[in-house]
């Protein structure tokens, strides 16, 4: 009788693993802490956050500075320090290693943290994300993308004739950010889009902090604001650990949210 009570034990803990749904549980839990990029906010990760939180794991998103729910204005910025800060903050206070990813723009505040704080960042995965090959660019001239030009409505202060800040115009922006997503996400995204501070950005980064962090580059193929060509050359530039690629647009949490929520499972 002793092996039946031993097949009996191998069969509870084969059924442990599954759930009702029959999807098989992670016993590891993993931290996912997720950046936005230009204009949009901690909302846009909200298909990505639920399964992800969902699946078991603990998923923190958050507004940079002037981004989302923050009330400061995008015209005062100056800084990808100060616009970056929330982020920092939360680093600070998590107890565990994070698995860090950025969209877009959220790349440079990606390479701010990796730089400043990779202890705290097991991870580091660029979502169609700005992931620069040397220690300085201008965010001004990054969203000079093939796709942007007159799809941006630049926002002076005090006279100044270079922009502290920009805006997407809605009236392009599913043709630009959303040529693939639902139609409900659009008129969301539309309602919630808001200005994004424009600043020169020196982030001098080295190989002992922000190299010493596994990077990992995901690919946007139908990508209208960062085109392929534009993401390939950051890649050859500054080759992370791996690249996946996604057949979205350039915002997949909206338009392949669960292949996204895949991938970086995977990468977990």
């Amino acid at each position: 009788m002793g092996w039946i009570a031993a097949f009996l034990g191998i069969v509870v803990l084969f059924l442990l693993q599954f759930p009702v749904s029959g999807k098989i549980v992670d016993a590891k839990k993993h931290h996912f802490v997720l950046v936005h990029g230009a204009g949009h906010g901690a909302w846009c990760w909200y298909k990505i956050a639920n399964a992800l939180q969902q699946s078991g794991h603990q998923v923190d998103t958050l507004d940079l500075v002037s981004a989302g729910t923050s009330s400061v204005d995008a015209t005062t910025v100056g800084s990808v320090e100060r616009y970056s800060a929330p982020l920092i903050q939360m680093l600070e206070s998590v107890n565990d290693t994070v698995i860090l990813v950025g969209h877009s723009s959220g790349g440079i505040t990606l390479t701010y943290a990796l730089e400043k704080m990779p202890s705290r960042i097991s991870k580091a995965v660029y979502l169609a994300a700005f992931m620069f090959s040397h220690n300085a660019t201008r965010a001004r001239e990054i969203f000079n993308q093939p796709g942007t030009p007159g799809s941006l409505t630049l926002i002076f202060s005090n006279g100044s004739t270079v922009p502290s800040a920009a805006a997407f115009k809605l009236d392009r922006a599913q043709q630009v950010l959303y040529n693939k997503s639902p139609s409900q996400d659009v008129i969301l995204a539309k309602s919630l889009l808001k200005p994004f501070p424009l600043f020169d950005v020196a982030v001098n980064f080295t190989s002992a902090n922000y190299g010493g962090v596994p990077r990992y580059f995901i690919k946007t193929l139908q990508d209208q604001v960062i085109l392929v060509a534009r993401q390939e050359e950051m890649i050859y530039e500054n080759p992370p650990l791996q690249v996946l690629t996604l057949d979205s647009d350039h915002s997949p949490f909206f338009s392949t949210p669960l292949a996204l929520v895949k991938l970086l499972l995977s990468l977990a």
